[in-house]
């Protein structure tokens, strides 16, 4: 059976590109559900040297892609997690004009592709969507929310995008981690949770593929730790964060970002509470 139409656009992720040192690494995906319609053109240009009266090299450079990503409505852990808004205390999204837009790699499958084939684009970069609405008529016309998106060549490695067959290793996990080429896969299992003035310093456990590997930064909400606060044993495979550092932040829901040297960054929800 051959492909010959990509009928439709699912299973649409995104995965925030972390560069910490001069490190990349990729958080973990998140669904974005709705997903209508993915245009990609081919970026780049035709180089042409002449010499003797002819062509003496020719070459195209591959700049990635550059289309839009049409959805019937943006995520509000989207707009939070990639456009940089903020949720205050009341709810409310908040959009500042000092707002910084983060890369990050963008996960699809087509519907109907006879091989269901899975994509990755490493690094992309959206524009702010515009603001639209119309009255009512006597017709429902469903409104949709476009961006328009660049996909770049990834800092690290250089590559733009990669395809996974359904046989093919990494398939069935396509979703959970970003596929890097011949990179280990790294996991936590479960969510963390931290108790204030318990005493109790924090155990993340995780598993890696990797023969060897090294933790190379944990953040908590994008800032780095460091320091005497955090301690790795990458024998045992755990990672302990003090319980007086943790007890410097207030309740409320936290995200852990543990950093490898080699494969995906993983995040780590945390919740810390107040004693009883």
């Amino acid at each position: 059976m051959s492909n010959k139409i990509k009928y439709g656009l699912k299973n649409v992720h995104y995965a925030v590109v972390t560069e910490v040192g001069g490190v990349v690494s990729y958080g973990v995906p998140v669904s974005v559900p709705g997903a209508v319609n993915l245009v990609l053109n081919a970026a780049g240009e035709n180089v042409k040297f002449y010499a003797d009266d002819t062509i003496y090299h020719e070459e195209n450079t591959n700049s990635g892609y550059e289309g839009t990503l049409e959805m019937a409505l943006i995520p509000d852990a989207f707009r939070c997690d990639v456009l940089g808004d903020e949720v205050d205390d009341n709810g409310a999204i908040i959009e500042n004009k000092d707002t910084k837009v983060k890369n990050f790699a963008l996960m699809f499958e087509f519907d109907g592709d006879a091989k269901k084939v899975r994509h990755v684009l490493y690094r992309v970069f959206p524009t702010r969507p515009n603001l639209e609405s119309s009255t009512t008529t006597n017709t429902k016309e469903p409104k949709t929310e476009t961006i328009n998106i660049s996909a770049k060549p990834a800092i690290d490695t250089g590559d733009v995008r990669a395809r996974l067959k359904q046989d093919d290793t990494g398939y069935s996990t396509f979703f959970t981690s970003v596929y890097e080429k011949n990179a280990p896969t790294n996991a936590v299992a479960l969510d963390a949770e931290h108790t204030k003035a318990s005493g109790i310093d924090l155990v993340i456990t995780y598993t890696t593929d990797a023969t060897t590997h090294a933790i190379k930064d944990v953040l908590i909400d994008g800032l780095s730790i460091g320091g005497v606060n955090v301690t790795v044993d990458t024998s045992a495979k755990t990672v302990t964060i003090s319980d007086t550092y943790l007890d410097t932040y207030g309740a409320g829901d936290y995200v852990i970002t543990l950093i490898f040297s080699v494969g995906n960054a993983v995040n780590v929800p945390l919740e810390v509470k107040t004693a009883a």
